[in-house]
Parts: C-alpha cells; structure tokens; sequence
C-alpha cells in the first residue's frame, strides 16, 4: 500500500465507500435489493413515519436522488404516501407490507457483512459510531456553508 498512508479524510471516506459497497455486493448476493436500494428500505423502516425530507437528510442524498428511488419503490407496490397533515405540501412516507417485506429479506445477507466486518474490526464499535456521526454532521455543515456561499447576490466579500 505504498503511498497510500498518506490518504486524507476525503480519499479515506471515499475508499472505505468503495469497501463498503464491495463487501455488501458480496454478501447479499442473492437478496432482492441491492444495498443501495437496502439502505434507502430500512433507513425508512427505522423512521417511519416520515418526510421524503427527513429521509433524504438522515440518507445523505440529494431530495432529487431520493426521489427517483422513491418512484422506483412505488412502482414496486413498496411505498405508501399519504398527505402530510402538518404541510400540505409534503407526503409522509412508510413502506407497504410488502416493502417491508423485501426490506426483511435482505437481513441475512446484510447480517453476513456486519458480522464479517465485527470480526475484523479492532477498534471500539460505539467510539467508531461517535467519530463518523462527527464527520456526517460537519460534512453537512460543511456543505451548508458552501451553499449559503453560492447563493445569487450574497455579498461574500464583506464577510456576510
């Protein structure tokens, strides 16, 4: 790995992205979903109900990205949406008993690779948790800050 000791947070978080995907492609082979799909799938059967909003947020995808994947679970018979009764202009979203079936079927193989990765892991879990929920949070302070930069007619060069 010559060279590679010099990786900042970036390439790092990049590869271990690249790990991750690779590890979960292996493990669930033969699952339904694909661990993109997964992820999307059981970050909202953890929230439920929610807003396509809170769902793009705790995902960290782009409302866009979201939304074509939340046209794909429709279309699949996995998603309900029903009006937002505190904003008429959002939904609230849950999975249908057969999203959360097909969430389900997904466990064994997604078991495979957390126990695989358990194993090989040489460092507290709960203080490895604690550093990337850091690293989320200023990753969106981050991008936050950028897009308040960009924003058309903000005098940036007086400071505010």
């Amino acid at each position: 790995m010559a060279g590679l000791e010099l990786r900042g947070p970036f390439l790092l978080v990049f590869a271990l992205g690249q790990q991750l995907g690779n590890l979960l492609q292996q493990a669930m082979t033969n699952a339904p979903l694909t661990p993109g799909e997964f992820a999307v799938y059981s970050a909202l059967r953890l929230m439920q109900p929610t807003t396509p909003t809170q769902l793009a947020g705790a995902l960290g995808m782009k409302a866009t990205t979201l939304s074509s994947v939340l046209v794909r679970m429709s279309k699949n018979g996995h998603l309900k949406r029903r009006r937002n009764p505190a904003d008429g202009r959002s939904v609230i979203l849950t999975l249908s008993p057969s999203g959360v079936r097909v969430t389900e079927a997904c466990f064994a193989g997604f078991g495979v690779a957390i126990e695989a990765f358990r194993r090989q892991l040489t460092i507290d879990e709960s203080a490895l948790l604690g550093d990337l929920e850091a690293m989320s949070a200023a990753l969106t302070r981050a991008g936050a800050e950028l897009a308040d930069r960009d924003q058309p007619g903000r005098d940036v060069s007086a400071g505010g």
